[in-house]
């Protein structure tokens, strides 16, 4: 089926809820809602419908994350509105349903309910030097002539875009084909503020080769990696815990050994939940009904997804937590600011008591 033409106010929705990323909201009854997925899919994907939940049954908001031919449907708290979420392709194949006039954003009301969340490297793990290792090892296996150093990496880190280290590799490379074996920091600062896009075709392509080689050297450089806090010191502060990292999930797994402990985490494992998408960090505030939650970041798309996240859901209450040495590059006045983690950890347990 054709999506049909946007309406302004169906358009006005899209913009504020960061639609497709944010979920799709249309001033309609999840009935409806249900029954315009349902005749737009038949049986290709797999309706969660929440809204029909009986009390005490365990929510699903997770499974979108976990099965992408799933859609869940569920109804804003206090409306009669309907709010899907899902993968983009699929709420982008839906058709658009005619609404009057867009609603008032829903108000949050109740306790409120605390969510902590943690990217993982700079942050909860001191893996600096485990990631810049392997990437140089990688650039030096596939491009032995390119000059490359730690001030390297931390030029991309500082471009934003490259939070996973394997299009950090990749945007070596591509940059090496581009411009040749050249010292890449000065082309990176030159692109502050607007990156390579005339590249990112080629670094997709790449990501899929330095991907197992990365893999494999990070293996050995994982020695190098250690804790920046405990589990006890997490569950101290009274807040919800959970996992927002750009690492893929067999390299969370190695996460959790260097950590001794796990928790509830997206990993980057689909496009739309590598940050800057905001997809990761909503799914998680929806999965724990956090109505105040902190996100604790090292890098300028961890604090990109957190302002992303704010703009699409304005009721709850966002706060950014810059972690590190470059905190200073992407921190705003109103965000917490520490060197360490554990200086932040005291100040939510503070809150929470």
């Amino acid at each position: 089926m054709t999506p049909s033409p946007a309406t302004s106010s169906t358009e006005a929705l899209r913009l504020r809820l960061g639609a497709p990323e944010g979920g799709l909201l249309l001033g309609t009854s999840p009935e409806a809602l249900k029954a315009s997925v349902l005749g737009t899919f038949g049986n290709t994907v797999k309706l969660v419908d929440e809204s029909a939940l009986q009390p005490g049954e365990p929510n699903q908001r997770m499974a979108v994350d976990s099965d992408l031919d799933t859609l869940l449907l569920r109804r804003v708290d206090g409306t009669d509105l309907g709010l899907l979420l899902g993968a983009p392709a699929r709420l982008a194949a839906l058709p658009n349903l005619e609404l009057d006039a867009p609603p008032p954003s829903p108000s949050v009301s109740g306790p409120v309910r605390r969510l902590l969340a943690l990217d993982i490297d700079g942050v909860l793990i001191d893996a600096d030097r485990s990631f810049m290792e392997a990437v140089a090892r990688t650039v030096s296996e596939l491009r032995p002539t390119l000059p490359w150093g730690d001030a390297s990496f931390r030029a991309f880190k500082r471009l934003g875009g490259f939070n996973n280290d394997f299009k950090l590799a990749a945007g070596a490379l591509a940059l090496a084909e581009a411009f040749g074996d050249q010292d890449v920091v000065p082309r990176i600062e030159a692109a502050m503020g607007e990156g390579f896009p005339e590249l990112e075709p080629r670094i997709a392509v790449l990501e899929d080769l330095v991907k197992p080689v990365v893999q494999r050297h990070y293996e050995d450089t994982i020695s190098f990696e250690k804790a920046f806090a405990t589990l006890e010191e997490l569950q101290a502060t009274g807040f919800e815990l959970a996992i927002l990292t750009g690492r893929p999930p067999e390299e969370l797994a190695m996460a959790w050994r260097v950590l001794g402990f796990e928790l509830p985490a997206i990993p980057d494992r689909a496009p739309h939940l590598r940050k800057p998408s905001p997809c990761g960090l909503l799914q998680l505030a929806d999965a724990f009904q956090a109505t105040d939650i902190v996100f604790a970041g090292d890098t300028v798309d961890d604090a990109s997804c957190l302002r992303r996240a704010a703009e699409i859901r304005p009721e709850l209450r966002w706060r950014f937590a810059a972690i590190g040495p470059e905190r200073q590059r992407f921190e705003r006045p109103e965000d917490f600011s520490f060197a360490f983690l554990r200086e932040l950890l005291p100040v939510l347990q503070r809150e929470s008591a």
